[in-house]
């Protein structure tokens, strides 16, 4: 388990944010900000391919990734899923990727309308994963305000330990944060509401 002395690395999955290629859009710089201001270390991949994102799913789930315990996909969502090309992955999906590997372990869906799904869902979700928290936004959000808000909470993620005590209060600390950024409708299920 880890302690609240230990950096929880970030392991992000970025899909395509535009069309156009020529427009880089990315939340690459919020990863360097953290690693370069708090010591926050980082894997970064990104995936424009149903393929790729499974591949790197499954690598973040291997031991060598165990220091990496934030697993933060940025890329457009919908009610139905993540969205990808011209096709969708549904959070059941996501789940069987990683089906009880991710003990100690948090998913932020940095994409629109993914959290918007029934409870009972989002409850299935860390029940087959065994992750200790899921979140992301109900609605369809500012890019920036919602790039903004993803920092300060993968910041304060780093306060607390990734158990049942400290999950509570990196959840208190996500609604605080939550009040400045009301419009983005954030939302954390914990394990607890799993059970």
């Amino acid at each position: 388990m880890r302690t609240k002395d230990q950096t929880k690395g970030v392991f992000c999955l970025e899909g395509l944010w535009e069309n156009d290629l020529r427009r880089p859009s990315s939340v690459r710089p919020i990863l360097d900000l953290l690693e370069n201001c708090r010591g926050i270390p980082n894997v970064y991949r990104d995936f424009a391919t149903r393929e790729e994102f499974d591949f790197y799913l499954r690598k973040w789930c291997q031991r060598t990734y165990d220091p990496y315990p934030v697993l933060y996909v940025a890329t457009h969502g919908t009610e139905s899923g993540l969205c990808l090309g011209r096709g969708e992955i549904t959070l059941d999906e996501v789940a069987e990727g990683v089906e009880g590997q991710c003990d100690n372990r948090v998913v932020i869906f940095g994409s629109c309308s993914v959290m918007s799904v029934d409870k009972r869902h989002l409850k299935r979700f860390l029940r087959r994963t065994g992750a200790l928290a899921v979140c992301g936004y109900r609605l369809d959000v500012d890019w920036l305000k919602s790039t903004a808000f993803e920092l300060l909470l993968l910041s304060e993620m780093q306060d607390n330990e990734f158990s049942g005590r400290g999950i509570d209060a990196i959840e208190t600390r996500a609604e605080e944060i939550g009040r400045m950024f009301r419009e983005l409708e954030f939302r954390m299920v914990t394990y607890k509401e799993a059970e």
